[in-house]
């Protein structure tokens, strides 16, 4: 689980520095999103491993994922004003938080030597 936290811990960190440019920032989110996806598929993978908190938040973040997902096809183009709101700290708010969820899954599967996943 270590190597999924870095991964997606510096993901992250390396689109918030590209968002110094902020046109670079939005085009890093899209590579980020994708790392991000699949590295919540692989910890589902891992599901039965999991405990009870991480599980909660794994739900939580799936649950955020696919409403933002959700509203994107809903609203589509019609956010004007809201653009930067809508691409850009919703998103990275979520990616934010899986980054969170990834660090409390390495730490609880460090406590219970589950280094495997």
């Amino acid at each position: 689980m270590k190597t999924i936290h870095n991964i997606n811990k510096w993901s992250l960190i390396i689109t918030l520095l590209l968002y110094l440019t902020i046109y670079l920032g939005l085009l890093a989110q899209i590579p980020l999103g994708f790392i991000q996806f699949v590295l919540a598929l692989s910890i589902l993978g891992h599901w039965k491993q999991l405990n009870s908190l991480s599980k909660k938040l794994i739900l939580t973040y799936w649950s955020l994922f696919i409403s933002y997902w959700l509203a994107f096809a809903i609203m589509g183009n019609s956010l004007n004003d809201l653009w930067f709101i809508f691409y850009s700290i919703i998103p990275m708010s979520i990616a934010s938080y899986f980054v969170y969820i990834t660090y409390q899954i390495k730490k609880s599967t460090h406590e219970f030597k589950l280094d495997y996943i």
